[in-house]
């Protein structure tokens, strides 16, 4: 049985894929893992690429979808092709750094029911934070109520079991699932791990004025 499955939405992420690879591969040596990306229609030739990987490296999987349905909905796309213990979730653009990986694993891992969180915030790991994701932060802990320090991280970990049971009850429509499992999930443990949120070096951010509409619509269904 797979003991991972690194779950990774992707949208013109092509330049991205193979360094990300080489490194999930490297810290994961010594994990039986799978790692499952699931791309939103992209045109940057990222086809090309997962189908040369896929034929050197048999645990990649590569859903394609054809269209930018939302990352959230790629998670739970990816989801429903794990077959891991436990499912990671990470961006596709190198700045969440896979070494971090192992240490979420070895935390999620000591008792069920428990998520575990790359945390940007917890200790003071140099990294900037917008205006808008402070003020995100500040919704998601202090009006809607969810006890973590970066409930809008995109990087966590937990069993896939309780991902399948949450899954029903999440809104597929925007980028932080993160938020609709701590809101909606009764979790034995919240863990943060504190990491370093690394700069773009390739492609551009895929934040615009349509996800941050998205983001206000997704708190307020959850306040209400």
């Amino acid at each position: 049985m797979t003991d991972l499955s690194v779950v990774i939405p992707i949208y013109n992420e092509g330049a991205n894929i193979i360094p990300l690879v080489k490194s999930i591969s490297s810290h994961l040596h010594s994990i039986k893992h799978e790692i499952i990306f699931v791309d939103d229609g992209s045109n940057d030739g990222t086809d090309v690429i997962m189908n040369k990987l896929q034929k050197n490296k048999k645990n990649i999987k590569f859903i394609n979808r054809g269209a930018k349905l939302g990352l959230s909905s790629a998670v739970l796309a990816g989801l429903a092709h794990a077959q891991g213990r436990y499912v990671c979730v990470m961006d596709g653009d190198l700045q969440h750094d896979p070494k971090y990986i192992p240490r979420m694993y070895s935390e999620v891992r000591k008792g069920t029911g428990c998520i575990v969180i790359g945390s940007r915030f917890i200790k003071d790991m140099h990294n900037q934070q917008r205006i808008d994701s402070r003020l995100g932060t500040f919704i998601c802990r202090h009006v809607i109520g969810i006890n973590a320090k970066d409930p809008l991280s995109g990087f966590f970990m937990l069993e896939r079991r309780m991902f399948i049971e949450l899954a029903p009850r999440v809104n597929a429509v925007g980028y932080k699932i993160l938020l609709e499992l701590l809101a909606r999930g009764k979790f034995s443990r919240i863990v943060e791990v504190p990491i370093v949120f690394r700069m773009r070096k390739r492609g551009s951010s895929k934040l615009d004025i349509r996800t941050r509409l998205e983001f206000v619509k997704q708190a307020g269904g959850l306040i209400l």
